[in-house]
């Protein structure tokens, strides 16, 4: 296929998915006020293994926490691991003037820690990066993490720090309207290149030597509102290399809708629509000391809210 005809077939295929996309986000009909989480990883203090992995699910279990689809939860307390034994804390949706959930969150959090390294000796810190970590095990084996890391150990070259090295903090805000999601895609882009939400230097070295198709910010024309910025959001995401065939996205010729949907969740750019449930994602900010995190939260909504 000629570059002239390939181009036009991501152009039609954009604009099509956009809507769609753009369907989706809307039909979740999030409403005002807003509501905001965030996704706190911790980086464990040594290299794991599955031994390690195995005392930590079997302390969830007895804590009462029930694993489905990678995630446990117990009631609206969720926890979720990353490929390098990462712990992921899962807030609940919280309006800007949610000062309590948002504390018992923060000391769920805290005591969830504590716990965890009485139990099992296994310290988790609040940090960016943690060197060293390229060649300790994939402790997440699913397909997905199998692929992406075999991948990773192909292209550029810091992809496996990244996924065994690195915590971040992801911050999300409900997406209420097309209008909505034009004003905040603009806004988040501009958080994530500023000194307060922005990446580390060292971690912004390992994610622009990741994967560069599928990380950092597409280039998103953010003048012409909410359908355009998702239609190049998707060109970005078409041209992005599928997992499992190797190839772009664009050029698989069996493919639907939903086996977009599912590539999608592998683009690690700085800013993402999350479609399942309408929000936009910030995922620049890097992990940290816990008591560091009330500045950043109350910021984060203050920017949000003052739209």
């Amino acid at each position: 296929m000629s570059s002239g005809s390939s181009q036009g077939k991501i152009d039609s295929i954009s604009a099509i998915y956009a809507e769609k996309l753009l369907e989706i986000i809307l039909a979740r009909q999030n409403s005002l006020p807003r509501t905001y989480g965030f996704e706190y990883e911790f980086l464990p203090d040594r290299i794991l293994n599955q031994n390690d992995m195995s005392l930590l699910y079997a302390f969830l279990t007895g804590m009462g926490y029930r694993l489905d689809k990678g995630v446990h939860s117990k009631g609206d307390r969720r926890i979720a691991f990353e490929p390098g034994g990462q712990i992921e804390y899962l807030s609940p949706p919280l309006t800007a003037s949610d000062n309590t959930e948002f504390n018992e969150t923060l000391d769920w959090i805290r005591v969830m820690n504590s716990l965890i390294e009485i139990e099992t000796g296994i310290r988790y810190i609040g940090t960016d990066y943690i060197p060293q970590r390229y060649s300790a095990p994939l402790l997440l084996t699913s397909e997905r993490y199998s692929r992406m890391h075999d991948r990773f150990m192909k292209v550029d070259t810091r992809g496996p720090d990244m996924m065994k090295g690195t915590a971040a903090i992801h911050l999300h805000a409900a997406l209420t309207s097309k209008e909505d999601l034009a004003v905040m895609y603009s806004l988040f882009c501009e958080m994530a290149s500023s000194e307060e939400f922005g990446m580390s230097e060292s971690r912004r070295e390992i994610w622009n030597r990741t994967d560069r198709c599928r990380c950092c910010l597409p280039d998103v024309n953010l003048e012409n509102g909410a359908l355009s910025i998702l239609e190049d959001v998707v060109k970005f995401v078409l041209e992005a290399v599928d997992l499992k065939s190797g190839r772009p996205f664009h050029s698989i010729e069996v493919k639907d809708f939903s086996d977009f949907l599912d590539h999608l969740t592998t683009i690690f750019t700085d800013v993402r629509v999350n479609v399942k449930f309408a929000t936009l994602e910030l995922r620049t900010p890097d992990s940290r000391p816990l008591e560091e995190f009330p500045g950043i939260w109350e910021k984060f909504v203050e920017m949000c809210e003052n739209l």
